[in-house]
C-alpha cells in the first residue's frame, strides 16, 4: 500500500490512516488506486460500486426497528454468493409466496400489526436471487414440507407452482428428499450455509425466538460434510420437479 501511496503522491501518514481504517476513502481515491494497480473490467466496477455505497445504510436499516438477529441474517443473505438451505418442515423463506408466508407467520403467533411488514421484508429478501449478480441457491426440501398443508389447497398449489417456476433459473437448484428413502443427513435440523467471495463460510441455525451463527472452521466442516451426503441422498433436479409438480396437481384438485 505504501508503494501505491508513493505513486499517488499520498503522505505516509495518510497511507497509515487508510490502512488502519482511521480515514475514509472516496470513490475517486479507489479509482486512482485501481488505476495504479491496473485493475479493470468487472472487478473495477464492483470495487467502485462498493466505494460508492460504503457510507449508505442498507435497505433493511432504513426506518426499521428489526431484531438484531434478523438484521444479521439479511446481511449474510445480501453478501453471500452461494446459499444452501436444508429445510425439513416448510418451504425455505427465499422461495415462499406471500400467502404461504402469511399462513406460517399467523400460525406462529406473529402480532397482527407486524404481519404485513414482515411478509414484505421476506419478499424483498428474495431479490438476492433475481438481482443483476444473483446469489446461487440450492434448497434441499424434505418431502414432509410438501405433505404439510400450509393454508388451503389453493395456497399450497400456488406455492409449489412458484417453486417449480423458480427452479428453472440457472442459479437455483431444488432437490427433494423423498420419504421413501428413509433417514438422511439433514434430519438433525434445518440449517443454512452461506458462502462469500472473501470471508469463510458460516452456518445459520434457526430457533424458536432466535438463531445462531456458526463460523468455526471445524464446526462448519461438519455441515459441509452433511451437504455432500444430502447431494447423494436427494432426488435429482428433474425428478425433484416431478415430485413438486405431482403435489401441486394434488393440491390444485383440492382448491
Amino acid at each position: 500500500m505504501r508503494l501505491v501511496g508513493n505513486q499517488l503522491g499520498w503522505s505516509e501518514a495518510k497511507v497509515s490512516r487508510v490502512e488502519n481504517a482511521k480515514q475514509g476513502i472516496t470513490e475517486s481515491d479507489v479509482s486512482a488506486i485501481l488505476a495504479v494497480l491496473r485493475v479493470t473490467g468487472s472487478d473495477r466496477d464492483r470495487l467502485l460500486k462498493m466505494a460508492r455505497e460504503i457510507g449508505q445504510p442498507a435497505w433493511w436499516e432504513l426506518g426499521r426497528d428489526l431484531p438484531e438477529q434478523l438484521t444479521a441474517l439479511i446481511d449474510a443473505e445480501q453478501r453471500a454468493v452461494r446459499i444452501t438451505n436444508v429445510a425439513l418442515n416448510m418451504i425455505p423463506g427465499l422461495l415462499q409466496t406471500r400467502a404461504y408466508t402469511r399462513e406460517v407467520m399467523e400460525r406462529g403467533g406473529m402480532p397482527a400489526d407486524e404481519l404485513d411488514d414482515h411478509i414484505s421484508i421476506r419478499q424483498v429478501r428474495q431479490g438476492v436471487l433475481t438481482r443483476k449478480d444473483p446469489a446461487s441457491l440450492t434448497a434441499f426440501i424434505d418431502e414432509t414440507a410438501l405433505l404439510r398443508p400450509v393454508g388451503n389447497g389453493r395456497v399450497m398449489a400456488e406455492q409449489l407452482r412458484h417453486v417449480v417456476s423458480v427452479s428453472a433459473a440457472d442459479n437455483v437448484e431444488i432437490r427433494v428428499l423423498p420419504l421413501k428413502h428413509g433417514a438422511h443427513a439433514g434430519l438433525s435440523g434445518t440449517f443454512v450455509v452461506y458462502e462469500f467471495v472473501r470471508s469463510r463460510p458460516i452456518v445459520y441455525m434457526e430457533g424458536r425466538s432466535s438463531g445462531a451463527f456458526i463460523d468455526d472452521h471445524d464446526d462448519v466442516a461438519l455441515f459441509s460434510d452433511a451437504l455432500e451426503r444430502l447431494r447423494a441422498q436427494a432426488s435429482g433436479q428433474a425428478a425433484s420437479r416431478e415430485i413438486l409438480s405431482e403435489y401441486q396437481e394434488r393440491y390444485e384438485s383440492e382448491a
